[in-house]
């Protein structure tokens, strides 16, 4: 067998190599399958080699000298290969699914260029979480960054995607200024750019510091992982890219954003088991609350099929910082049983979040890449035309939904176990504190639920609501198999959670890990006592059973009962018809009135008369369009400032050399006084 290092270097030089022949074959069917063939099997060595790493030890690997004064140093832990692996995974089924989907791009003659852009975006996320060393962490963040954003604005012939796209830009790059200024600190305390440096020298910082690098990491991680409120460009960007490009965004690069946060605070701050470091916590809880309840209550009420699983990445990324703020909090107090209880729910989530949001933007692309519409207002009906599509986008739907046996309520009950727990926490006023944060949670889980019953209905149930969903016909057999790829591992970590704790048990090196794949999910409070308990396989066997019951009760009531089939009952109305169904606006309306604050709704009226008389309607149309408070309140206001700021600095470029003496010269008084003052000081 090839060794750890082998392993990486080979993926590594398999996505070179699908980017090179994004830029050197012609376009053509054969080049869209060694292209994204090269993505499927860079992928298939990335994750064999983290499944390596995790069960066996850590990786090095030091290539000195790569560019003067900066040697490029690679370090793969259990935490870095379970991200590998999250990569790896995701990567792997949205390459075989980008096979067919990227067939529409074939004919624009834009194939090339974004097979070179795919697989150079997964070639720098697992450089990302390779690095060891600030400066190339940087380097490869930048390419991530900037790969990405050539991929959103792809179809640049819309102007909303190069909008968007410039958002995007400036968001991105707003979090890497925080994220070079912890990194910064830390070169100041230790002297070196490596991060082993700051892994054995931050312990000594003063606590200042430590503060100080935490807060710019949580800001600059943060906005690449979506969270509140510096999402602003999460659900703009993510509908703008390609559906398979958005899979990888949504499901794998926010990710990163919460390996930043996780390293920050474990490996590079000098966080400690003290109460000093408990608000850390709190502050990672009060986002992740924020994040998921504004998340979840934008992704109801939107109509864009993809900007709501945009808005749904945000709550979900809540859910995470919510387990990773109890887990700090748990830490700080020594409570180490419920802080790696927390943390499996964290990263568990994390995993899980990647598996049916990169199966749904998937599914979301299916449904986009044939009907030509992202407007689930335009759809209905697509089950019948669609059948696997809409069976795997059912799979993600009660996935992302928290309901069983599927993978997304394993990590739920997790993390509701963890806030049910905070009573162990030596402080009333965080236990206070954590009571309020779950909450919002609950509310989430409830609204996410209505969410997901909405997108589904709308898009794939009742009749077509116009011609962009008549006559159309399933995708290829590479896109569904893509699908059915993640759609299986939602399974698979909903009725077997042992392999996803088992897994992060030993990435993280947690003590306590399942000894079979059917042990019941144990809490224990602090005496030793069972606090819940879980069991999987029985609540398949459970809802398999109840099942089967109410059918074969059925059957034995309904014996040889003679069946007669009449029309659906219409009211009166003589037929039914596609203007009778609930819409995607009507079925949010009673959630967006209750969170009207929110929203802002503002609705248009437009009624037809029949002639003179007013009170005899022909017709009623009714618009109704809702504002983003973030942008409204938020941002909006600061860019104004902004622009008015430099504005007024315009004008010192009078063109006029007099003028730029005149700046020199005071610039030159200024310093020799700040010299002056200096040497009498």
């Amino acid at each position: 067998m090839f060794s750890d290092l082998i392993l990486f270097q080979i993926s590594i030089l398999i996505f070179l190599g699908g980017a090179l022949a994004g830029l050197l074959l012609r376009n053509n069917r054969f080049a869209r399958h060694a292209i994204f063939g090269s993505a499927m099997i860079g992928s298939v060595f990335t994750i064999m080699f983290s499944i390596d790493v995790i069960t066996g030890k850590p990786m090095t690997w030091m290539v000195p000298n790569v560019i003067p004064f900066f040697d490029l140093e690679i370090f793969v832990d259990g935490i870095a290969a379970f991200f590998l692996l999250m990569v790896g995974i995701v990567s792997f089924a949205v390459s075989i699914y980008s096979i067919g989907y990227s067939k529409e791009y074939q004919i624009k003659k834009r194939t090339m260029a974004l097979g070179f852009l795919f697989n150079v975006f997964i070639l720098s996320m697992v450089l990302v979480v390779a690095s060891n060393n600030a400066f190339f962490f940087l380097l490869f963040w930048e390419v991530m960054s900037l790969t990405s954003f050539f991929l959103v604005i792809y179809d640049h012939d819309k102007e909303e995607n190069v909008k968007s796209g410039m958002t995007y830009l400036v968001m991105t790059h707003l979090g890497t200024a925080f994220i070079f200024a912890s990194f910064l600190l830390g070169y100041i305390q230790t002297g070196s750019f490596s991060f082993d440096s700051f892994r054995h020298g931050s312990s000594s910082f003063p606590l200042l510091v430590k503060n100080l690098v935490f807060i710019f990491a949580l800001i600059g991680f943060g906005t690449k992982a979506g969270m509140v409120p510096l999402h602003i460009w999460l659900p703009k960007a993510h509908p703008s890219a390609p559906s398979n490009v958005s899979a990888l965004m949504s499901a794998v690069m926010i990710k990163i954003g919460i390996y930043g946060v996780i390293r920050t605070i474990f490996d590079f701050s000098g966080f400690g088991a003290s109460p000093d470091f408990a608000w850390w916590g709190m502050l990672l809880i009060a986002f992740g609350s924020a994040s998921a309840i504004i998340g979840v209550l934008y992704a109801v009420v939107e109509r864009d099929i993809k900007r709501a699983l945009a808005f749904s990445s945000i709550e979900n990324i809540g859910i995470i910082l919510i387990g990773l703020g109890l887990s700090v909090v748990f830490a700080s107090f020594q409570l180490t049983t419920f802080a790696m209880l927390a943390l499996v729910a964290s990263m568990y989530h994390t995993i899980n979040h990647a598996v049916f949001k990169g199966l749904l933007f998937m599914g979301a692309g299916s449904v986009v890449s044939v009907t030509h519409t992202k407007n689930i207002e335009h759809l209905g009906g697509l089950v019948k035309q669609m059948p696997w599509t809409a069976l795997l986008f059912l799979i993600g739907a009660i996935s992302i939904s928290g309901l069983p046996p599927f993978n997304g309520f394993v990590s739920e009950w997790f993390t509701m176990q963890s806030l049910l727990s905070s009573y162990h926490i030596p402080s009333t006023i965080l236990q206070i504190s954590i009571a309020f944060a779950s909450l919002p949670f609950a509310l989430t889980i409830g609204i996410a639920a209505a969410t997901f019953v909405k997108l589904f209905g709308m898009t794939f149930l009742s009749k077509a609501r116009s011609k962009y969903a008549i006559n159309i016909k399933e995708v290829s057999h590479s896109m569904i198999l893509g699908m059915s790829i993640l759609a299986a591992v939602c399974v698979l970590f909903g009725v077997m959670p042992y392999l996803g704790t088992s897994l992060i048990s030993t990435a993280f090196h947690m003590s306590s890990q399942p000894s079979s794949p059917f042990d019941t999910l144990t809490i224990q409070n602090s005496s030793g006592t069972s606090f819940a308990n879980l069991s999987m396989p029985v609540v398949v066997i459970m809802l398999s059973s109840v099942s089967i019951a109410i059918f074969g009760f059925i059957r034995v009531l309904s014996g040889n009962t003679k069946k007669t089939k009449y029309g659906t009952w219409d009211c009166g109305f003589g037929s039914l018809n596609e203007r009778m169904e609930y819409t995607p606006t009507s079925l949010s309306q009673p959630i967006r009135a209750v969170f009207k604050v929110f929203f802002r709704p503002r609705n248009q009226t437009e009624k037809e008369s029949f002639g003179e008389n007013s009170y005899l309607l022909k017709t009623v149309k009714i618009e109704t369009a809702i504002k983003n408070i973030f942008e409204d309140l938020l941002y909006t206001p600061i860019v104004s400032s902004f622009i008015f700021f430099f504005d007024k600095v315009r004008r010192l470029q009078t063109g006029k050399i007099n003028a730029y003496l005149l700046y020199i010269m005071i610039t030159l008084v200024l310093l020799l006084l700040f010299v002056r003052l200096s040497n009498n000081a």
